[in-house]
């Protein structure tokens, strides 16, 4: 329930911090949809555990790679407030092409 919370709250806030109409937005609609691939990157490895994601926090640190790729990275708590709470960071790098707006994740990391 509570990972629901976080994820609805975090799509809000994207939603609400996305790009109008003027046409500078383009950047910010790339580093949001990394950031969300990431995310889905990040619960398939979590096994349906709870965690907080800043996701406007991972899309900010996109950075480019040499190899045409993108790179991502913000801290993540995983069982935040229980007895098993980690901190890690995410590391996750992923590749737009033309076909499709989404990117794919190519690679990813949780960096202790």
């Amino acid at each position: 329930m509570r990972n629901w919370l976080v994820a609805a709250s975090a799509t809000l806030v994207l939603t609400a911090c996305g790009g109008g109409s003027d046409g500078g937005a383009g950047g910010n609609d790339r580093n949001a949809l990394a950031a969300q691939a990431c995310k889905v990157a990040a619960e398939s490895r979590l096994g349906g555990k709870i965690y907080e994601l800043d996701l406007q926090a991972l899309g900010a640190s996109m950075k480019p790679a040499p190899n045409g790729e993108h790179f991502l990275t913000a801290p993540i708590t995983i069982e935040p407030g229980l007895t098993s709470e980690a901190k890690q960071i995410v590391e996750c790098t992923v590749r737009f092409s033309d076909a499709k707006p989404q990117p794919d994740v190519v690679g990813f990391v949780f960096n202790w």
